[in-house]
């Protein structure tokens, strides 16, 4: 523990500095790409853009070296299920059967936070938070399973690590403000459900509905083609691609609001859905610039992630 406390003698929070450099690197990269793409070296694109939209002109050797399959998605929702029900299990054993917290995740929190967390939740908010991000997480791992249909593309590999860290660091900070879990004993103080736990899980479960019906419109139309058609994309219609490009995007983006009107306080989930917003914005301009580039005759007045304004 001396060696840990040594190593992060000044404090840092180390997964709240992940997000805000995210935001950073991502974000200016982003803007950057989706303003003047045209100027820039194609190793940079290749490295950022992936998926559809991936960079396909004088590809870099060292750069393909670095790619995995996009297909490895996968691997993000495994691993984030198995942390997120470890923090629902050792949750369910403190609030429920009033146990200590663990030895081995209050090491964890202090390494991957703060020695000095503060509860700013109530147990209320902290159990439907949780479960409402869990329940995302086992959603998400059996629509990539059982719905999606990936092609052969790939993605760098620093966006393979970015998207484990993501998963870590969200459940991480999470629960690191959850009452009980600051590594001394506590009261749990519970509060009955109020208006704005009602207003952050109505928003999570309409986006859940609107996430799934989506990417089941996206899996619709590569199965009608057959085995070839996974190499293939079509123009996606119905549903809210009546107003956006991405609405998978969309809701990705409500579900972390979701969650943190469910909270109602919480300074590191505030962080991540920042985060979350700057992410899904700049993939979903790249992907409606392709989708614009590619379809003569795509609409108009559809949107690239917010209906009517972007």
């Amino acid at each position: 523990m001396e060696f840990w406390q040594t190593v992060n003698a000044f404090d840092f929070n180390l997964s709240k500095l992940f997000f805000i450099s995210s935001i950073l690197v991502i974000g200016i990269i982003g803007t950057i790409i989706n303003s003047v793409e045209n100027i820039l070296p194609h190793f940079v694109l290749q490295a950022f853009k992936f998926g559809k939209a991936a960079h396909k002109a004088k590809l870099n050797a060292f750069v393909s070296y670095l790619e995995v399959p996009k297909r490895w998605f996968l691997h993000f929702y495994i691993f984030a299920s198995v942390v997120a029900t470890i923090a629902i299990v050792e949750m369910w054993r403190m609030y429920r059967h009033g146990s200590p917290l663990s030895l081995h995740i209050d090491f964890a929190l202090d390494i991957l936070t703060t020695f000095h967390r503060t509860a700013t939740v109530s147990g209320t908010s902290a159990v439907l938070a949780l479960v409402l991000f869990t329940f995302h997480l086992y959603r998400r791992l059996y629509e990539s399973v059982c719905v999606s249909v990936f092609s052969s593309a790939h993605m760098n590999l620093v966006h393979y690590i970015l998207g484990i860290c993501h998963y870590l660091a969200c459940v991480v900070l999470l629960v690191a403000e959850f009452p009980g879990f600051q590594g001394k004993a506590s009261d749990i103080p519970f509060t009955g459900v109020k208006m704005h736990h009602a207003v952050g899980m109505l928003l999570c479960l309409a986006c859940f509905v609107a996430q799934h019906h989506t990417l089941s419109i996206l899996a619709g139309l590569r199965r009608k083609q057959g085995t070839k058609g996974k190499e293939r994309h079509m123009l996606p219609v119905g549903g809210l691609f009546q107003w956006v490009s991405c609405p998978h995007m969309l809701a990705e983006i409500g579900i972390y609001i979701g969650v943190l009107i469910t909270l109602g306080s919480h300074t590191g989930w505030a962080l991540i859905t920042v985060w979350v917003i700057t992410n899904q914005v700049q993939i979903a301009l790249l992907n409606h610039k392709w989708y614009q580039d590619t379809f003569k005759d795509y609409p108009k007045e559809r949107r690239a992630i917010i209906p009517y304004l972007l």
